[in-house]
């Protein structure tokens, strides 16, 4: 059999697929530099708002916001309980018990009749009016635009970065595992 008769035999040729790391990056930094200037637009909005006397408008926009942003977030996968085993068994056991109780709760939702959905929807708009009224005393707190800013910053870090916080406390730990 010759090489001719091989390839002729073999079926279609495989997708190949060449991961370009330097066009991807590119992109993540503009996601990255986007979604900052976002929040900060909001945040800025916000502020302009409650400096006009239409603080309840940009409590209620920025509570929206952030809701459905969580909810988004949860559901592509951007926060997620880490898959990887911990060697501190009580973090292993800590994230199956989070796991279980995710999946209770959607055990419930999923049977649910209608009073008891009636009642978590009125849970939820007594959360989202709690969150309201704290971001509504946050915003009493922007002294000038600059602090608006700052806080948005932090915010659109935390979107961004999502992975960074815990990188920071497994730093911390490992640090005092080695002092200690």
């Amino acid at each position: 059999m010759t090489i001719d008769d091989r390839a002729a035999n073999a079926g279609p040729a495989p997708q190949i697929h060449i991961h370009n790391a330097a066009a991807d990056a590119g992109a993540h930094i503009w996601r990255v530099l986007a979604t900052f200037l976002a929040i900060g637009g909001m945040v800025s909005l916000a502020y302009g708002l409650a400096q006009w006397g239409l603080i309840d408008i940009a409590a209620t926009g920025v509570t929206a916001f952030l809701t459905m942003l969580v909810q988004l977030m949860l559901r592509n996968g951007v926060i997620v309980l880490p898959s990887a085993p911990s060697d501190d068994q009580r973090i292993t056991e800590g994230v199956g018990a989070l796991r279980a109780i995710a999946g209770l709760v959607q055990a419930i939702l999923d049977r649910s009749s209608l009073l008891r959905l009636t009642l978590i929807a009125a849970g939820y708009a007594i959360t989202f009016v709690l969150v309201r009224t704290l971001i509504s005393y946050a915003l009493t707190v922007f002294g000038n635009i600059w602090i608006a800013l700052a806080a948005g910053g932090i915010i659109a870090s935390m979107i961004c970065f999502p992975t960074l916080i815990g990188g920071l406390l497994r730093a911390l730990r490992s640090q005092t595992r080695r002092e200690a």
